[in-house]
C-alpha cells in the first residue's frame, strides 16, 4: 500500500527533527552567580559596640553574591567578612564611623512618694513629710478638702532610658483606725512598675522630659480586702512634681506623687 505523497514528506521530516535533537547535546545548567574567584577575607576587631549588631547593620552593604558572607563572633567581639574588595573597603568604611563609644545614657532619679491622706483629724497633720512634699500637700488641702496625711511610703528609684522598664516592690507599716482609739498599724505591701522610659524634647526646646510609657503601683494590705492601684502614662519635666494619682483606700484616699530629675 503506497502512502500518499504529503504523508510520505512528513514522516521524512519527522524522523529528520528526531534525530537532529538526539545529536545536539543538552546545554548544561549555568550559574547565573559569579564564581568566588574575585573574594578577598577580611576580620575586623570591634572596639566599642556589639558585634551582633553591627553585622545586621553592615550586611547590607555586602555584594549578597553567593559565598558572599559577614559573620561576627561576640566573644572575640570581631567581624570576618567574605567579599569583593569595593565591597569589602565599605564595610571598613562604615565600621570606622559606626564602632564609636555610645555616647553616655542621662541618668533620672526617682522619687516616688505614697501618701493616705483623710478628710478627718486635726486640720494639717502631718508626720514626717518630705520638704519636697509641702507645697504638695498645700495644694491637695485646698483642692480635696483633705485635713491629715500620712506618709506610707517614700521610695527612690535609680533607671535610664529602657524599653523593658522596670518593676520593683516592698512594705511599710501604716496607721489603721481602731474602735478604741488606741494606735495600731496594718503591714501594707506595694510593687511598683514603669513601662519603657525615655527622654524626649518639645519642638524648639532643649529641655528634656521624661516620657514613661506607663506607671503603675499597687498596695495592698495580706489577709485582708484593702488594696489599691493607681496606674497611668506620663510625661515629666526635669524637677516637676505630680500628683500620679488617687484610689479609694478603707476611709481614706491612697495618692501617689513622683518627682523626676535628669542626673547628668
Amino acid at each position: 500500500m503506497r502512502l500518499p505523497k504529503y504523508l510520505t514528506i512528513a514522516a521524512s521530516l519527522l524522523i529528520f527533527a528526531v534525530a537532529v535533537t538526539a545529536q545536539t547535546p543538552t546545554p548544561a545548567a549555568s550559574d547565573n552567580y559569579v564564581t568566588e574567584k574575585g573574594f578577598k577575607s577580611r576580620v575586623f576587631q570591634v572596639k566599642s559596640r556589639d558585634a551582633d549588631s553591627l553585622s545586621r547593620v553592615l550586611r547590607s552593604l555586602g555584594s549578597g553574591f553567593k559565598g558572599a558572607s559577614i559573620t561576627s563572633n561576640a566573644e572575640f567581639r570581631t567581624l570576618t567578612v567574605r567579599d569583593f574588595p569595593e565591597n569589602i573597603a565599605a564595610i571598613e568604611e562604615a565600621l570606622t564611623r559606626l564602632d564609636t563609644p555610645a555616647a553616655p545614657r542621662t541618668n533620672i532619679e526617682l522619687h516616688v512618694h505614697v501618701l493616705l491622706a483623710s478628710r478627718s483629724g486635726a486640720t494639717g497633720a502631718t508626720a514626717e513629710v518630705p520638704a519636697e512634699l509641702k507645697d504638695v500637700l498645700a495644694q491637695l488641702r485646698d483642692t480635696f478638702n483633705y485635713k491629715s496625711f500620712e506618709v506610707a511610703a517614700s521610695i527612690s528609684q535609680r533607671l535610664t532610658e529602657s524599653e523593658r522598664g522596670l518593676m520593683n516592690g516592698g512594705s511599710a507599716r501604716i496607721t489603721k483606725t481602731t474602735s478604741t482609739g488606741a494606735p495600731d498599724f496594718h503591714l501594707l505591701n506595694y510593687t511598683y512598675a514603669i513601662g519603657g522610659v525615655s527622654l524626649t524634647n518639645a519642638p524648639g526646646s532643649t529641655v528634656s522630659s521624661i516620657q514613661m510609657n506607663e506607671f503603675s503601683f499597687s498596695a495592698n494590705v495580706p489577709a485582708t480586702n484593702l488594696g489599691a492601684r493607681v496606674s497611668t502614662a506620663l510625661n515629666l519635666r526635669d524637677g516637676e512634681k505630680v500628683v500620679v494619682g488617687t484610689a479609694a483606700f478603707e476611709d481614706r484616699a491612697l495618692i501617689v506623687v513622683l518627682t523626676a530629675k535628669l542626673i547628668k
